[in-house]
């Protein structure tokens, strides 16, 4: 298939790279980056002066962007994929956005006979670079089989949602559940180094009884325990996530109780300038009260 990518970051790059590997063509758009688009060319891919053309000489187009503005200016901006889109055209927004705004750019491009399909990803930068991300899909099912070839080039578990806007309410969920357990983590590993144990010890204790999970056992041992911030998914972005997912619940009517207080959480460590960081630094709350460091057997420097 004939594919574009925008938002050739930390998690669209891996995509653009498997999408080459799987024998699509590749077209990107000029980027302030120049790194990894010089990366794709050399791989093999093309490049488009802006998203109009891209969007006239692809069958596929994905987006990979940070928040609700920038998907907005990129799809229906002045400059934007639809003042240049060919009939036909399918956008798979990867960005995780609200899903009001996805409803709305979805209405916008069926007016010039484009299809919007939210799809936003779960994995991290490792499933990007395998190939093996979790992928939700919202929107029209005609379309999503359409774009199902490009979707299994960079993704593993992929789910049909729903109309559009459901699969990031899904996506939203799946975040929330992430930070509240980064907190809950943060708060026993505290607990036990308090109490004078190990937090290797603790984790390793907990990542064979009943609070194992993906998170516990497969994202803290590189980052928490580690003492390891890089970031992998920023903490800004997850606190954005969760402002999201707040704002979509009120709108329903949900009681968003944990949410609520997670988020206060992520907003104190945003002010105190952690927000550039894995979004396992919200652990570092814990340390700062303690003057403890939640290393394996580290203490705070």
């Amino acid at each position: 298939m004939r594919v574009g990518f925008i938002g050739i970051g930390t998690m669209g790059e891996p995509m653009a790279a498997n999408l080459l590997r799987a024998g699509h063509q590749m077209m990107v758009v000029a980027h302030r980056n120049r790194e990894p688009i010089e990366r794709l060319l050399a791989a093999g891919a093309t490049e488009a002066r802006s998203a109009a053309e891209l969007a006239r000489k692809v069958e596929v187009l994905f987006t990979c962007l940070p928040n609700d503005a920038i998907v907005e200016q990129v799809v229906a901006g002045s400059e934007g994929v639809l003042t240049g889109a060919a009939e036909g055209l399918v956008i798979v927004d990867c960005s995780t956005i609200s899903p009001g705004m996805s409803q709305r750019l979805a209405i916008k491009a069926r007016e010039v006979g484009v299809e919007l399909l939210d799809a936003p990803i779960s994995g991290g930068k490792v499933g990007a670079e395998a190939g093996t991300l979790a992928i939700m899909v919202g929107g029209s099912q005609l379309t999503y089989e359409r774009a199902l070839p490009a979707l299994q080039a960079v993704g593993k578990s992929i789910t049909y949602v729903g109309a559009n806007g459901s699969a990031l309410a899904v996506k939203l969920g799946n975040n929330l559940v992430v930070a509240a357990m980064l907190v809950a983590i943060s708060e026993a590993l505290a607990l036990a180094k308090a109490s004078g144990v190990d937090t290797a010890v603790a984790q390793s204790i907990m990542a064979n009884a009943t609070a194992r999970s993906f998170v516990l056992n497969d994202r803290v041992p590189p980052t928490i325990l580690a003492g390891n911030t890089a970031p992998s998914f920023k903490l800004e972005l997850h606190r954005k996530d969760l402002g999201l997912a707040l704002e979509h619940g009120m709108a329903l009517g949900v009681p968003m109780f944990a949410t609520a207080h997670v988020h206060q959480l992520y907003t104190q460590a945003l002010g105190l300038g952690k927000g550039a960081l894995d979004t396992t630094a919200i652990s570092q709350l814990y340390e700062d009260a303690l003057g403890l460091s939640l290393a394996a057997g580290g203490a705070l420097e």
